[in-house]
């Protein structure tokens, strides 16, 4: 089971205030720009699947963890989150758990905004894939960007926010952390 404070970081507890766990500057551009019309897609539940459900059309969320869906559904009926905006599956553990996870994205297209994050092995497919899925206009948030070392091009529209010298519960030292905000052109 997930450890109680996973979700703590500069304070907030994403989970439980119904957030997305995202750098700060980031989260707050994100709250400029959302729309009540947008359909949105997750890799990686939580937080964000809450405040997605509220602030949008639908989200279909993916996640890879039996027992982190568990928290979420109760957060969700906590919090009062519309339930019937969320499509939650559960990817089980297989042999091509991964590929499968990033392909699950494969009946959506023309989404208004893709959130990548999730599973950290798979989040490099889940963008090459993601590309093709969000309409023109549309956005990828890309948590721990710059883990995906990769240019887009000029169809793109990319603002990084990077917070310095965190420590995070769990970990020994200090480290930067990135969020992107990636718009396509239209």
């Amino acid at each position: 089971m997930a450890n109680l404070n996973d979700d703590v970081v500069y304070g907030r507890t994403a989970l439980r205030n119904g957030e997305p766990w995202i750098v700060p500057s980031s989260l707050d551009h994100l709250k400029t720009i959302i729309q009540p019309k947008w359909k949105v897609f997750e890799w990686g539940a939580g937080g964000s699947t809450i405040f997605f459900a509220k602030h949008c059309r639908f989200v279909v969320s993916i996640e890879h963890n039996i027992e982190w869906i568990d928290r979420v559904y109760k957060m969700i009926n906590r919090l009062n989150a519309p339930r019937h905006k969320i499509v939650l599956q559960w990817w089980p553990g297989a042999e091509d758990a991964f590929d499968s996870y990033a392909k699950a994205i494969m009946p959506y297209h023309d989404l208004d905004l893709i959130y990548i994050d999730g599973e950290a092995s798979s989040r490099g497919h889940c963008l090459n894939l993601a590309l093709s899925r969000v309409r023109p206009g549309g956005y990828l948030l890309l948590d721990n960007s710059d883990w995906l070392k990769r240019d887009l091009g000029d169809e793109w529209e990319r603002t990084d926010y990077v917070a310095k010298d965190l420590t995070w519960v769990g970990q020994s030292g200090t480290f930067n952390w990135w969020t992107s905000i990636v718009r396509r052109k239209e």
